[in-house]
């Protein structure tokens, strides 16, 4: 078998189309490569680090420091929590399961009131306040009051809506 000479396969022009797309993919390849793991922009700067995500905390429960203590903007509901307790309290003056929903409904948001339309009272273990209610903010829409009562704190969770705060959740806590 004969051997080309050398240099043979550049001056067949098949060769070289074939030569010049070899070589552009394989530049091609190296030009995505750097785009994908490079950090160097097209103006030659480098490029600023992608800041890594941040951790948000959306339960009231942990970490204590994200939470304020009462501020101006939540006062009020400090009072809305305190009053929906009072209310919520086991009847001792004579008040009917209707006089005692009517009293609380109107400090409840609706799914709460909802839940407690048919409640007896009489099954309320707390029946008096037996110290101040405290606030923590949670956001400037919502705020934790808890009120000591004789049966363990009443903790609330209250809400900014468009009427005013609401409370949302009742917990009786030992």
């Amino acid at each position: 078998m004969a051997r080309l000479p050398a240099g043979i396969y550049l001056r067949r022009p098949g060769y070289r189309i074939l030569s010049a797309l070899v070589l552009g993919v394989i530049v091609a390849g190296v030009v995505l490569l750097a785009r994908l793991f490079g950090s160097v922009t097209a103006d030659g700067t480098e490029a600023a680090p992608v800041p890594a995500p941040s951790r948000t905390v959306s339960s009231t429960e942990g970490d204590d420091s994200v939470y304020a203590e009462k501020s101006a903007s939540t006062a009020p509901a400090a009072g809305v929590g305190e009053a929906f307790v009072r209310a919520w309290l086991q009847p001792t003056d004579g008040r009917s399961q209707g006089q005692w929903y009517a009293g609380l409904a109107r400090y409840a948001l609706p799914d709460l009131a909802a839940q407690l339309k048919n409640a007896d009272p009489t099954t309320n273990p707390a029946t008096a306040v037996t110290g101040e209610p405290t606030t923590t903010v949670i956001s400037e829409t919502s705020a934790q009051v808890v009120v000591p009562t004789d049966a363990g704190k009443a903790s609330t969770l209250c809400v900014l809506t468009e009427d005013g705060w609401r409370v949302a959740t009742i917990d009786l806590g030992k």
